[in-house]
């Protein structure tokens, strides 16, 4: 096995692009200084799509819904399956397994409330306001827009 692997330390995420009247929603992370989307770490038996509900609520106060379906069957649920998993290098030896999903607001009338000590800002961006962002994050914000549009 190669030496690097088992130095590494991977740890599960999860992020969710959250769209509305034509805008996604970012948060300009404390830590990162960085305008990313609300996310951050699966606890020990959260699931993925838990968690994302989970870290936008905290980060942003907003009630939202995942876009997908999940389907049941007997003893089994299919999953809703994130719109895109990534491997991000964090610092040497450590790395994050994003896995990144797509989300309506439940009720269009919410106000955004960031009661979250990691986010210095919580914005709505349209296409054209995303030029300080950072380009994958562009790519996948337009991405989740054209989707949910």
């Amino acid at each position: 096995m190669d030496e690097q692997k088992e130095k590494t330390t991977r740890d599960f995420v999860a992020s969710v692009f959250i769209v509305s009247d034509g805008k996604v929603l970012l948060i300009h992370h404390k830590k990162m200084g960085l305008w990313l989307p609300p996310g951050g770490h699966i606890d020990e038996n959260e699931l993925p799509t838990e968690c994302a509900v989970r870290e936008a609520k905290e980060e942003t106060g907003l009630d939202i819904e995942l876009v997908g379906r999940e389907e049941n069957f007997e003893r089994v649920m299919v999953m809703l399956h994130p719109k895109i998993v990534q491997l991000e290098d964090i610092e040497p030896g450590h790395q994050h397994i994003d896995l990144v999903y797509f989300a309506r607001l439940k009720d269009k009338t919410q106000k955004i409330s960031n009661a979250d000590d990691g986010v210095n800002e919580v914005r709505w961006f349209s296409r054209e306001e995303l030029g300080e962002v950072p380009e994958l994050v562009k790519m996948q914000a337009i991405r989740a827009m054209g989707e949910l549009e």
